[in-house]
Parts: structure tokens; C-alpha cells; sequence
């Protein structure tokens, strides 16, 4: 877990969560001592009966050192109260990084069994501390006594953040308001649950069934033998299924020629958690958003929203609202010319209107035949341990960083590797890459900390890591990465770059505390650098060794200028405006997909677009960290736009080092030492441009910034 500032309110319910038993055999090898040259994660050593055993243990030191501080009979100040909170629970951390380990990348069956409990538990103690009112008192104290009682301003920021954390925790309330916020928490948590379950048992009960072949003509033949086994599977031999999950679903949408299949496919999967019967999400949402009202009343807030974005970047809903809305008009001028595009490829195959369920198929037919793009041969210039050489040389020449293979170090399986960081030669942190497929790993991309800079002991470095589960390859080949993962790689090495960078001296101004809708900035910019000259030329192709000719770079840019960041088209504005005005209702509506239909009607959402999803299948709208905060893609993405004009105006471009060695010291390293707005305006130069975004895309009609 993070810092106790950083940490979110577990569910109360989450306290009587339950570890499955397990043999402690191997529970005398104390897992939170990090030994070796590099004080390195003892994987090795790791069972599910070791951490079962220790973690229980670990909670019950971290609420012994919670006791103690709330018991000091000392006055409060920054180092016994605030500075004692952020660097209390560092063994229960340090096992939990072990634990976290196991589950990112040999997710086997007792792991799984064994982990919810022992986060449960984790996160259960971290709510505790957020909304004990003893320590919020002393936490208190000493934020009264700002500016003075804190050595500098770091330690101004840690009590500031620490204070803002607990208040939005409810530790200031009292006693009876806090049992209500408890009750409210439990309630929104099996809401939450109940929604999400209603969505995965009506998908799993849901298949499109066609009985002539014809019918899924266009989809590639492996899936049409996919469709057929799950039929004969479901009973209906002879036939063909498409299940309603995202794979398939979109797998039809891009490739099926007949419009019929299109559309009643798509059909069911935008009708998830829609329709009245026991999976009807529609009046779990009211409840929820009923819920969430009175949780933000509760806590001195009107609406959700402004309780919500209170700790965000933008601050406040109207800003929010006015972002969304700043675009809007842009994004749905340019879509209408791209539809008139899509089509005139639609009308020659007997389309009148472009219907949503023709959308995927028209963009992709039309950005093939414009383009000329062959995914398979783009992918030949992508193999993985190019691309991977590829991020680091790009922080190198930016950053100054070198990355050099370290071996002996234990590992869960032994295709990961370990890099020792160093920035100017000196050490900078470990970076573990886990990037290769396997049947017992999770799937997705993300990056993660295991030892943050905040909280280092002497001798000791950051530990970050990269997780990502590409497409396998065949037996003897290399993974010759899709563009799509091999820019997501990139993405997620820019996260990886935020963490490393981080100089902050305690956990909750680290590099992930900076406010949730500033978290994706430094991975979006880092997107950037993968279309760069310079990144091509480090990707020769990997049969010729050739470096990509420059008309294949120039229709690929061009492809990907075509088809945008998902940001800026009509589906995701659609969802991100639904999900910040349910949650600015004064009176929460009783059917939300009701709501959200008026509400797209009113602001002109054209007839040949969906949002991404219906409001009773928007699980983001419905999750604790994207209610109200859907527009964080965009407010991201405008942000990234923004910041990567400053590159562009530098003598290298992307790979420019004193435009990269500014940023790194501005923003980067400060992760959230001071306020993320004033490291941008300092980088900067000014406030963030609203309308970056429009302009790199050249949406107003203008030149595009790419």
C-alpha cells in the first residue's frame, strides 16, 4: 500500500473479510527483510503460507504503531504525528509489495484464493488510520499551526495532504456522523459489487446465435471455429455464438460484412445492465448515486462531484463541466466530417445512415483503403525486445537515464528481467519488466511500485515495475508486437519513469499521490516518443534489418492522426458527460439510461454513435475511482497535448535534454512535493491550454500539432 494520505476508504465491509487457511510451513522467514546488494523482493522465499501468516501479523504492528501515536502524550508536531503516520506500516507494506508480486505475475489458484482476504485486510486497517479521530486531532494540530512547525516545504506539503486525506475520510465528523459515513460505505461497496456481478452473470448468459455461416463472413477463420464450438457447447451444434464480451463483440463490429450481425450483436452488448429482470442495474445505480449525495453532504459537500473533484487538478465540477463542454462542439464537428467520409464508403455497400453498429467497421475499412496500413507488417518492425531497447534509449537521450540487466536476482519466473537505473551514472532505482505472456499470468498492462521513493532505509533504492501480457508468439518466434502494444508499452514506461524520478522524501508526496486526473499525464506524454524518428530508426524491421522506409512512417503517423486518441471522439465525450452530470443532480435520477438519453438529445449527440457505454453498464461511472471523474481522459489527454508542445519547440524534438532535463526536474522528480499545478505553470510557463487537444488533432480546421 501507499502512504496513509494516499490510501482510500476501504469498505467496513471489508473487516470481517476472510483468509482461507492455509499450512504455515514456511511462515519463519520474515518476508518484509529485503537483503542482498539491491535489498531486493525475496520472492524466493515466498509461499502462500509465509505471507497468510505474516501479513495478519504485520496489521496488527501497524495498529500498535497507530496506538502509540495517538497515545504520545507529547504535544503534536511534524515528526511525531504526521511524519510517525507516513512512515508507520512499513513491514505490513513491504509484505503486501511480496503478496502484490504473486498476484501481478503467477496468479496460480491458492494465490488467488488467498489474496482478496489479505487485501481486504490491508486496506481495512489503512481506512481505520484515514478516519481515526484521535489521530486526525493530533494531524489537526499541527496543520493549525501552518506555515511554521515543519522544517520545509515538504514537510508543509506531507501535512497538508495528510490533513486533506483524513477530513475527506470523515475523521473530522462527529461520532454518530461517522457511524452514518460507515453504513453509507458498507451500503456503496455492495451496491458496487452488486453491479458488477449483475453485468458478468447476464455477459456469461448472453450469446448471438447464427445458424448460416454467411452471416459472420468477413471474421477471421479461427473465430468462426470459435463461434462454432461455443455453440455446439451451448447446445446448439451446427450453429455459431458470439458471446457478449468486448473480444468478440468488437471482433464482429470490425471485420463482419453482413449489417444485421453488426447490429444484433451490438444491440446486446449496449443493452447490458438495461433491461428489467433480476440483472437490471438501473435501480442499483439510483441507489448508488442516492448514496454517494448523502456521503458528500455527509462530509460538508452539496453534490458528489464537488466532494469528488475537490482533490482533483481541475478542482470543482463547473470546471470539469466546461472542459467537457470546451471540446465538445470541436470533437462533434470533426466527427461529422468523418462520417460523411464513412459514409460514402457505407453507401456503396447499400447503407442509407451510418448506424452505430456500423462505425467500427466503416472507420477501419476506410482508414485500411486511405492508409494502407497492414497491421502484420507493421508489426514486423515492433518485436519485443526491440521496443523494450527502444523506451530505454529514449530516456536515455531525454533524461540521462542507462539501464544495465542485472542477474542472480530471484524472480517469479525467469523471463523477467531486472535493470539497475542510473540517472547520470549514478543509481537511480530496479526495474523489473514482466512483458512476456504466460497462462498463469493476469492479463493487461500497467506499472506499479514495490518500494517507493519515500520510503527508502538507508542503502536502498525504488523497486517499480512493468506488467504486460502481449499476444504470444509461435513456438521458436519472437513476439512481434501489434503498434497498439507496443504503444502501450511505451505508456506504461512513462509511469514507470514518474516513479523513478520521484526525489520526495516521504510516502504521501510520492509519485502517485499527485491528484488522480494528473496520474496519466507523464504515460501519455511518454507515447510520443514511440513515432519519433529517432525511436523508428532504433526499429529496423526484424527479417531485413531495414529501418521502416519513410512512406510507411508517414501513412502510419497519419493513420494514427486519422483515428485519434479515443478522447476526442463522440463515444467516450458522450460517457464522460453523462457520468460528471449524474452526479451534479440535485435529485438523482430513477432510471439513469433514461437520463442519459435526454441528456444527449438536448446537447445534439449524433444518431450514428453510442457512448462506449450505456449508464447502466458504465462501470467506470459506478467505481469508487472514476465516479464523477470520467473526464480524466480527456483533462489527461489535453494536459499531454500540452506539455508536448514545449518538446516540439526544442532543437531535438522529443529527444531534446534540456527541454527533457527542465521537465524532469519541474515536474517529474517533485512527484507531489508541491502542488501539481504550480510544477506545470513553473514548466510551463502558463496554466494548461484547454484547447491543446484540439489542436494537436487540428479539429478546429487548423493545422495539427503531431
Amino acid at each position: 500500500m501507499l502512504a496513509l494520505a494516499l490510501a482510500l476508504t476501504a469498505p467496513p465491509a471489508a473487516l470481517s473479510a476472510s483468509v482461507p487457511a492455509v499450512a504455515a510451513d514456511a511462515a519463519s522467514t520474515d518476508l518484509a527483510q529485503w537483503e542482498g546488494e539491491w535489498r531486493l523482493p525475496p520472492v524466493d522465499r515466498a509461499t502462500p503460507a509465509s505471507i497468510a501468516a505474516q501479513i495478519p501479523e504485520a496489521v496488527a504492528d501497524y495498529r500498535r504503531e497507530l496506538a502509540a501515536i495517538a497515545a504520545n502524550p507529547a504535544p503534536p508536531d511534524f515528526d511525531n504525528t504526521v511524519a510517525a503516520l507516513d512512515q508507520s506500516a512499513r513491514r505490513l507494506r513491504r509484505l503486501m509489495a511480496v503478496l502484490r508480486i504473486y498476484l501481478a505475475t503467477h496468479a496460480d489458484d491458492e494465490w488467488r484464493k488467498l489474496g482478496p482476504g489479505l487485501v481486504a485486510m490491508n486496506d481495512a486497517a489503512q481506512a481505520e488510520a484515514l478516519s481515526d479521530p484521535v489521530l486526525f486531532a493530533r494531524v489537526a494540530a499541527v496543520y493549525r499551526g501552518l506555515p511554521g512547525g515543519t522544517r520545509d516545504a515538504e514537510q508543509e506539503r506531507l501535512t497538508e495532504v495528510t490533513y486533506a486525506a483524513m477530513a475527506r475520510a470523515g475523521a473530522g465528523l462527529a461520532a454518530a456522523d461517522r457511524s452514518r459515513l460507515t453504513v453509507i460505505e458498507a451500503e456503496l461497496a455492495r451496491l458496487s459489487t452488486q453491479l458488477n456481478q449483475n453485468l458478468s452473470r447476464e455477459a456469461a448468459a448472453q450469446f448471438t446465435f447464427f445458424d448460416a455461416p454467411e452471416r459472420l463472413a468477413g471474421l477471421p477463420q479461427p473465430q468462426i471455429d470459435a463461434a462454432a464450438a461455443l455453440a455446439t457447447k451451448q447446445g446448439r451444434a451446427g450453429a455459431f455464438a458470439i458471446p457478449n464480451q468486448r473480444p468478440q463483440v468488437f471482433a464482429v463490429q470490425t471485420h463482419v460484412r453482413d449489417r444485421e450481425t453488426r447490429r444484433a450483436v451490438w444491440q446486446q452488448w449496449m443493452d447490458r445492465g438495461g433491461a428489467p429482470g433480476e440483472f437490471d442495474n438501473r435501480p442499483v445505480a439510483a441507489q448508488m448515486l442516492a448514496l454517494r449525495k448523502a456521503k458528500a453532504q455527509l462530509l460538508g459537500y452539496p453534490r458528489y462531484a464537488d466532494y469528488v473533484l475537490a482533490a482533483r487538478m481541475v478542482g470543482t465540477p463547473d470546471r470539469a463541466l466546461s472542459i467537457i463542454e470546451r471540446n465538445w462542439d470541436a470533437v462533434m464537428a470533426a466527427d461529422a466530417r468523418r462520417v460523411t467520409e464513412l459514409q460514402t464508403l457505407a453507401s456503396a455497400n447499400g447503407v442509407d445512415a451510418i448506424a452505430p453498429w456500423d462505425r467500427i467497421h466503416y472507420l477501419d475499412r476506410l482508414t485500411r483503403e486511405r492508409f494502407g496500413i497492414d497491421a502484420q507488417e507493421i508489426a514486423g518492425y515492433f518485436p519485443l525486445p526491440a521496443v523494450r531497447d527502444a523506451f530505454f534509449a529514449a530516456a536515455g537521450d531525454t533524461y540521462d537515464y542507462s539501464f544495465e540487466r542485472l542477474s542472480g536476482v530471484a524472480t517469479v519466473s525467469p523471463d523477467i528481467e531486472v535493470y539497475l537505473a542510473r540517472r547520470g551514472g549514478m543509481p537511480a532505482g530496479i526495474v523489473y519488466l514482466d512483458i512476456r505472456p504466460r497462462p498463469e499470468k493476469p492479463q493487461g498492462s500497467w506499472a506499479t511500485q514495490y518500494r517507493q521513493a519515500g520510503d527508502l532505509e538507508p542503502g536502498e533504492l525504488p523497486v517499480i515495475a512493468l506488467h504486460s501480457s502481449p499476444p504470444a508468439a509461435a513456438p521458436g518466434e519472437e513476439i512481434l508486437l501489434p503498434f497498439e502494444y507496443a504503444n502501450v508499452l511505451f505508456h506504461e514506461f512513462g509511469h514507470v519513469l514518474h516513479m523513478l524520478a520521484s526525489t520526495a522524501r516521504y510516502n504521501g508526496t510520492a509519485a502517485l499521490t499527485v491528484p488522480w486526473d494528473f496520474v496519466e499525464v507523464p504515460s501519455l506524454l511518454n507515447e510520443r516518443w514511440l513515432l519519433t524518428d529517432r525511436t523508428l530508426d532504433r526499429l529496423p524491421h526484424h527479417r531485413t534489418g531495414l529501418a521502416m522506409p519513410a512512406h510507411l512512417r508517414t501513412r502510419l503517423r497519419a493513420a494514427r492522426q486519422y483515428e485519434r486518441v479515443f478522447s476526442v471522439n463522440p463515444e467516450y465525450m458522450a460517457m464522460a458527460l453523462v457520468d460528471q452530470m449524474l452526479h451534479q443532480q440535485d435529485t438523482p435520477p430513477a432510471d439513469v439510461n433514461a437520463f442519459e438519453r435526454e441528456l444527449l438529445t438536448q446537447r445534439g449527440f449524433p444518431a450514428s454513435a453510442d457512448p462506449i457505454m450505456r449508464a447502466s453498464s458504465a462501470f467506470h461511472t459506478w467505481s469508487r475511482e472514476y465516479s464523477a471523474n470520467v473526464y480524466t481522459y480527456l483533462w489527461s489527454d489535453i494536459l499531454a497535448a500540452d506539455l508536448a508542445e514545449v518538446f516540439l519547440r526544442g532543437p531535438q524534438g522529443f529527444h531534446d535534454r534540456r527541454v527533457g532535463e527542465d521537465y524532469f526536474e519541474t515536474v517529474l522528480s517533485r512527484a507531489n512535493q508541491v502542488p501539481i499545478e504550480q510544477a506545470y505553470r513553473e514548466f510551463h510557463g502558463r496554466a494548461p491550454d484547454e484547447t491543446a487537444l484540439i489542436r494537436r488533432f487540428g479539429l478546429d480546421g487548423g493545422a495539427a500539432t503531431e
